[in-house]
């Protein structure tokens, strides 16, 4: 029954979010057709707040909670009710403070123009609410349903899409641009929270002891977040800082390619890692479920990082116009950051599992102190080159010192069998790029299908591994 709703979850979620992707790149492409590098400078400058704000206000709360209702016998309604109010009465106190501090750093450090400082508050009022309804999917996780949650945000970045069309059809500003998000956060919590009402009666409950308890399991993961803020995030702002608003649009388009495509990790984490804390101390379903997990990852991140290497031109352009050309050189770099990402999310998500989030920290921070020098000595030297570069290099001291402490502590070893075929297949595709004088999407099909057919007569993915993923066994 659980490999079925496991299985049902991956599909649907994945359809669905395959879907919001193309509307995402779409949204994105007429944005940096229709406000230029400059232009789509300032709406990531905008988007690298959003994204602050909720590395802040994080403090663990999301995950250490999903692992508290995932016991056996937890009081769901109690636990949810009380972290959720927690959660919107921090989320509201960092949104105070930023409505101080934001335009005092903007006069003493970036001078931002007056339409990014409106743009960032519109940015604040946005992570009020999805930072609110963010934690209520810990509930969804629990419950296997994320397919309400992915199809709710599929609705909700329709809407976004809408309101950037009608930006671009109509001649409005960016700003018009950035109320797409606040609309379709609004849209997203009101569905999230009447859905996640059905599941659990939620009520909002003040209980200080309750909250200072939970406060020490999860401070460690907040600021681990806020690390990872750092690592993944800072590079936007010193470009801003060092050099112009076209700088940051560059690396900005590449990014946020990058950026379209995290969703897949987490959340195929997000649904797994549920049981991840139920079956931590049960060795063998434990690792089962792991190594499917990481073969999984594999064989997804493989043809992702050589079609990438071959097409980033042509995806650049496709997307954002001649204009954005300079961005496939970093795109070509941090598709190698995703491919970190990929195994940092499941290596960092069984450090969470097996409480060993303190140790989580400890790596986060050290990252991110090794990124934020680097990004200071090397952004000023080779612009977005040089961020692209940190970003991957961060990336893989996260997974490869995560996976260490994970091997040190006997918690998990990889076992995957059949794993060279899978470089196998990698290879064949690639040569399929260098070699083929076809059209160009001939090629990219002919290299795809040459990938998994390769997996296939090697049968990569076994008969019983498919009857878990297909709802049999």
């Amino acid at each position: 029954m659980i490999a079925r709703k496991i299985a049902y979850n991956v599909v649907f979620n994945g359809i669905t979010k395959f879907i919001s992707i193309g509307l995402a790149i779409f949204s994105i492409g007429m944005l940096q057709h229709y406000l230029g590098v400059t232009g789509y400078g300032k709406y990531t400058t905008v988007l690298f707040y959003f994204a602050l704000f909720g590395s802040v206000s994080d403090l663990g709360l999301h995950s250490i909670m999903t692992r508290e209702i995932s016991k056996k016998s937890a009081n769901e309604s109690e636990i949810l009710s009380k972290i959720f109010t927690l959660r919107v009465l921090i989320s509201f106190s960092v949104f105070l403070i930023s409505l101080i501090l934001i335009p005092l750093v903007s006069i003493l450090f970036f001078h931002y123009p007056i339409d990014i400082q409106i743009g960032i508050l519109i940015a604040g009022i946005s992570f009020l609410l999805s930072s609110s309804y963010g934690l209520l999917n810990g509930l969804f996780q629990k419950k296997l349903a994320m397919d309400k949650i992915a199809l709710t945000e599929l609705a909700g970045k329709v809407i976004q899409a809408i309101i950037i069309i009608l930006a671009v059809k109509l001649n409005k500003s960016f700003l018009f641009a950035v109320n797409s998000l606040l609309f379709s956060m609004v849209f997203n919590f009101i569905i999230i929270y009447f859905l996640a009402n059905k599941f659990v009666k939620i009520r909002f409950i003040i209980d200080l002891p309750y909250w200072k308890k939970f406060l020490k399991k999860s401070l460690p993961l907040g600021i681990g977040a806020i690390a990872t803020f750092c690592y993944f995030n800072i590079d936007t702002l010193l470009l801003g800082f060092f050099h112009t608003q076209e700088q940051v649009g560059i690396y900005g388009a590449a990014y946020k390619i990058i950026g379209t495509l995290v969703f897949f990790p987490a959340m195929v984490i997000g649904l797994v890692f549920p049981l991840f804390s139920r079956y931590i101390n049960e060795k063998e379903k434990f690792n089962k479920i792991v190594n499917i997990t990481f073969k999984f990852f594999i064989i997804i991140v493989t043809p992702l990082v050589v079609s990438v290497q071959f097409l980033a031109d042509e995806i650049v352009t496709i997307i954002g116009g001649a204009e954005f050309i300079r961005s496939a050189f970093p795109l070509q770099l941090l598709i190698f950051a995703l491919a970190f990402i990929f195994f940092g999310q499941l290596s960092t998500n069984i450090l969470i599992a097996a409480s060993k989030q303190k140790t989580l920290m400890k790596i986060l921070i050290g990252v991110a102190i090794f990124n934020l020098s680097a990004n200071i000595i090397f952004i000023p030297l080779y612009s977005y080159n040089g961020a692209a570069l940190i970003s991957v290099i961060s990336e893989f001291l996260v997974t490869i010192i995560s996976f260490f402490v994970l091997f040190k502590n006997n918690i998990y070893r990889p076992n995957v069998p059949k794993i060279l075929f899978i470089f196998l297949a990698g290879i064949i595709m690639l040569s399929v790029y260098c070699f083929s004088k076809l059209f160009l999407p001939v090629t990219v099909i002919l290299a795809v299908l040459s990938y998994f057919f390769i997996l296939f007569i090697f049968k990569v993915i076994s008969k019983s591994e498919i009857q878990q993923l297909l709802l049999r066994k």
